[in-house]
């Protein structure tokens, strides 16, 4: 399985409720322009920090050169999450090749901030073998996959995935970065539906582990 037919929804109401995973998805451009934006933004105050732009100098001071914050690899890992889900929604909605659509972001996407090889694993895995990530998912669901959200979607794929195939990150841990990048990128009140599912799924693949308080 690939793409996913999104059902059509006639316009609702202002009093009509909206289904959590359900609501209008954002596009794509919409994700990657708020990703830029937020790496951008991050950059330039790591940068306004460095320089010591916060006193006073004589007007012959020369200003220390800049030296961007390092970043560190849980933000790494957050970043490849962002970007794989970006790639992911574009695959997903989108007739685009799998190796195409890879190479764009490598090409075009600023990745200096991102862990690469996290990125192409999560985006590889699960692209190469979606009905396995859909198959395991499926538990946890009160719909079919193909009524949810595209990004809710994609954020709980990238999940499954790591929740399935990472035991070395706590599913505690997944749970967490799902729910931060669909408050980030998702619609409103995705986040509790995402964290609703995730709970349910890490009980059911990781017993021992979500027993623990």
């Amino acid at each position: 399985m690939k793409k996913i037919t999104q059902p059509d929804r006639e316009a609702q109401s202002a009093d009509e409720p909206v289904l959590p995973g359900t609501e209008q998805p954002r596009s794509l451009g919409d994700l990657l322009r708020d990703a830029e934006k937020e790496q951008s933004h991050a950059s330039q105050a790591a940068d306004a920090s460095s320089s010591g732009t916060g006193g006073k100098s004589g007007g012959n001071a020369i200003a220390p050169a800049k030296r961007g914050k390092r970043v560190t690899r849980t933000q790494l890992r957050r970043n490849a999450r962002e970007r794989a889900l970006q790639a992911l929604y574009q695959w997903d909605v989108s007739d685009g090749q799998v190796s195409q659509i890879r190479q764009q972001f490598l090409d075009e996407q600023d990745m200096s901030r991102v862990d690469v090889d996290y990125f192409i694993q999560l985006f590889n895995g699960i692209s190469h073998a979606p009905q396995a990530v859909d198959d395991a998912l499926a538990t946890a669901l009160d719909r079919p996959i193909a009524e949810l959200d595209p990004i809710e979607r994609n954020v709980l794929r990238i999940a499954t995935f790591e929740l399935t195939r990472s035991p070395d990150i706590p599913a505690r841990v997944v749970i967490n970065e799902g729910i931060e990048i669909t408050k980030r990128f998702g619609a409103d009140k995705g986040h509790r539906y995402v964290n609703g599912v995730l709970d349910k799924l890490a009980t059911e693949v990781r017993p021992r582990e979500m027993k623990k308080r």
